[in-house]
């Protein structure tokens, strides 16, 4: 095996392996499920500082195949699914979308309104779902989450490879502007300096460039400790956001906003007419408030389920001019990480006062003995008899007072997204004398998704890219700041006058960075998501190999041969860094308009004279 040269101050090798595409050939090979090509390459931390989307490292490659930049070739077999009733696996080997209807098992149904048409695999399940069986095996799957592949990563491209006839994460070049896709590729190539979201679970979340690097934080399987897989971008059984992307990724809904997170720490539970009393610069990000469904403003559809007389409880986020409280309807998080009594549920409400929630003896660095909470967030001094296990004094109110308390009794509230509410009067006593709160706050990012027309099925979508920023933005900045869960280091505002790493990055010199926080600057407007390669990116006027390879009578072509035109678009950067311009185009490609009066691109096409040129998602070469 090889490796890239890199320096860098502590010459850190870090292997990439990118499986570039998996095909099952059961008449060729009995026994082999899957081909792997694995892609070996070194790269040092030192190069690799630059503004990647999402979370984890680029992997990339010279423009010549070199000895660095070798393709190895080693059969990694991985055995056929295991026999079950379901016929889960059946069809995951042809890659053309011909077996669509074999693959999925939810497809032709009629959902719980009796229409009828395909049901999503991942999410929005009906009560006649049979989803679940496309990706799990009751009893005999290959891995612990009941999957029918040995990996998370591998059962996920078994199926978006191309099997479904959509959403193939390796189509590339010409094929991929031609399809519903708009994330990038996997399906580069070291020749064309690819670079990708390795997702095959090789790497740690905390490789992520600008992610956290303390040994506290990578000691935490949790979040940045843990494997980055498919899975730590997108969440298989649904989610809030658009594009199934995960509404807690890398632990971050459940940490403090001073560390990046989006948790509502330890906040004060106040009725709804003192949610504005002492309001300040001083005073805290976050709020709890109680009040009525007219209060809140709760008047939307989907809260029709909420009765007129409950009592509601929401967070409530102080604006950017310190001067009021308005309601977040951000989800807030339910699960737990703990499964000893007293669990460490993500959301709970507490009938003590906020600094009383968690109180720690500094002679030991642990809770004392009058502490709610442990350290650990569980329960403190949790009490072992089956009739005080509910509600322990009290003092918390979590999960198990919506788990009906003791056997038989009545469910004492209910959750809605980003909010609790009750109208028995239990409930209403139960949330009349919570003080104080703990929310665990969900991610949630909307992206403006199209249907495809003729689709092979009714649940593909494309996203219009470009609705991101400008004035009517949907989205963007949302984008920025759940890419920078991950990337923690990379989220800036306009004013930003630099700091000091609070994740253990640079050496701990004061660094700076480009706006990444508004919606003309979001993350997407210059990366892709999955990955990049030659065959993708643009110039600063927008051509593509493609494109320059037109003839001189058509918009963008110059007629050159494609060996020409890669040379011209080869990123020479040891990594490409899943960007959809070469080398630094990107700000060559934006700068026409700047108001920097020294830095002014002139030689634009008259399609797009001002500002960025369009997105590479609006091409087509059909």
């Amino acid at each position: 095996m090889t490796f890239f040269k890199g320096g860098g101050i502590e010459k850190l090798r870090v292997w990439f392996i990118l499986t570039s595409k998996k095909k099952r050939k059961r008449e060729r090979e009995k026994r082999e499920s899957y081909r792997e090509v694995l892609r070996v390459k070194r790269f040092s931390f030192s190069l690799l500082f630059v503004f990647l989307l999402l979370g984890i490292f680029a992997a990339g490659a010279s423009a010549e195949e070199s000895e660095h930049n070798k393709l190895l070739n080693p059969q990694v077999s991985v055995e056929p699914g295991n026999p079950n009733a379901n016929a889960t696996t059946s069809g995951i080997d042809t890659e053309d979308g011909s077996t669509f209807n074999q693959v999925i098992k939810s497809d032709g149904m009629r959902d719980n309104h009796g229409v009828a048409g395909d049901q999503k695999t991942h999410g929005s399940y009906q009560n006649n779902t049979n989803s679940c069986a496309s990706c799990h095996q009751t009893h005999t799957s290959k891995a612990r989450q009941l999957l029918f592949a040995d990996s998370t990563y591998n059962t996920c491209v078994a199926c978006h490879d191309g099997t479904l006839g959509f959403y193939n994460v390796f189509e590339n070049g010409k094929e991929y502007f031609n399809s519903e896709n708009t994330a990038g590729t996997f399906g580069g190539t070291h020749s064309g300096n690819m670079s990708v979201h390795l997702a095959t679970g090789a790497l740690k979340v905390s490789a992520a460039p600008g992610g956290n690097k303390t040994a506290a934080a990578q000691a935490d399987t949790s979040s940045w400790g843990g494997n980055f897989t498919c899975a730590s971008c997108h969440a298989p059984h649904g989610s809030y956001s658009s594009r199934l992307l995960h509404s807690n990724p890398a632990n971050m809904g459940n940490t403090a906003p001073e560390l990046g997170g989006n948790k509502a720490v330890k906040i004060d539970v106040v009725n709804f007419a003192e949610r504005n009393l002492n309001v300040n610069a001083a005073a805290p990000k976050f709020k709890g408030v109680r009040g009525t469904k007219v209060e809140h403003g709760l008047t939307d559809a989907k809260y029709d389920s909420i009765p007129a007389d409950a009592v509601v409880v929401m967070v409530y986020e102080k604006n950017s001019a310190n001067t009021a409280y308005a309601k977040s309807t951000n989800p807030w998080l339910y699960g737990y990480s703990s499964t000893s009594n007293g669990r460490n549920y993500q959301s709970r409400l507490f009938t003590v006062p906020a600094n009383e929630i968690y109180v720690e003896d500094p002679a030991t660095g642990k809770e004392t003995t009058t502490s709610v909470l442990k350290k650990d967030g569980t329960i403190n001094n949790f009490p072992t008899t089956v009739d005080d296990a509910y509600h322990w004094s009290n003092k918390v109110i979590d999960q198990n007072d919506y788990q009906n308390g003791k056997a038989g009794a009545p469910v004492k509230f209910k959750y809605d997204k980003g909010l609790v509410y009750s109208a028995t009067e239990a409930g209403k006593t139960l949330l009349n004398s919570a003080k104080s709160a703990d929310i665990g706050r969900a991610y949630t990012v909307q992206f403006d998704l199209q249907a495809v027309p003729g689709a092979v099925s009714n649940v593909v979508t494309t996203h219009n890219v470009e609705s991101l920023w400008g004035s009517n933005s949907t989205g963007g900045v949302a984008t920025s700041q759940w890419c920078s869960t991950c990337h923690t280091d990379y989220l800036f505002a306009s004013n930003w006058n630099g700091a000091v790493s609070k994740n253990g990055n640079y050496n701990n010199q004061k660094y700076y960075g480009h706006t990444t926080n508004s919606a003309s600057y979001t993350c997407l407007r210059c990366h892709y998501s999955h990955g990049t390669d030659i065959e993708i990116m643009e110039d600063a006027d927008g051509a593509t190999i493609h494109d320059l390879q037109k003839p001189t009578t058509e918009l963008l072509g110059k007629g050159w041969t494609e060996p020409v035109a890669k040379e011209y678009m080869m990123d020479k950067n040891p990594s490409s860094a899943l960007k959809k311009f070469t080398n630094l185009s990107g700000c060559w490609a934006c700068h026409n308009s700047s108001k920097a009066a020294s830095l002014k691109n002139t030689n634009r096409d008259e399609l797009h004279p001002d500002g960025m040129i369009p997105d590479p998602s609006t091409k087509s070469y059909k």
